[in-house]
Parts: structure tokens; sequence; C-alpha cells
């Protein structure tokens, strides 16, 4: 089942299954590597509040959750 990647909990792998939003949103997460079929890691996410962090590709990745809630990610455990 696919959610927002805002969701994901700290430490839990998933893989990217699409993204919302306009082409600049677009522009900005495939400038981040965020992809469909991408895998991804949620390095760390404070409830509520913050920005959170994902490896991607390898490389740590930070945004805002008004960004993270536009990736739909489908838990790869």
């Amino acid at each position: 089942m696919a959610m927002p990647l805002d969701l994901l909990p700290a430490g839990k792998s998933a893989v990217v299954v699409g993204l919302q939003g306009g082409r600049g949103v677009m522009r900005k997460l495939d400038a981040m590597g965020l992809r469909p079929g991408k895998g991804v890691r949620m390095l760390s996410s404070q409830f509520m509040a913050g920005p959170i962090t994902v490896l991607v590709n390898g490389r740590q990745v930070a945004m805002g959750r008004g960004i993270a809630r536009r990736i739909l990610v489908r838990a790869a455990d």
C-alpha cells in the first residue's frame, strides 16, 4: 500500500512508486535522485516538525515535509 514518504518510520526502507506535483516540483525531485522505482531509506524524521532526511543512491538528502508528502512510497520490508 502506497503512503507519503513523510509517514515512513525512521530506519525503514521503501521504493518510490509515484510523484505528485507540477513541473518545478518534479524537476526538484529528479535533481534529488527521487524517481519511481528508486529505493529510499528514512534516516531521520521528527514527528510533525522539521525536515526529514533520507538516503537515496548512497547520498543523504534533506527535504521539508511538504515535498516529502508529494513522494509516494511502498515499504520494502
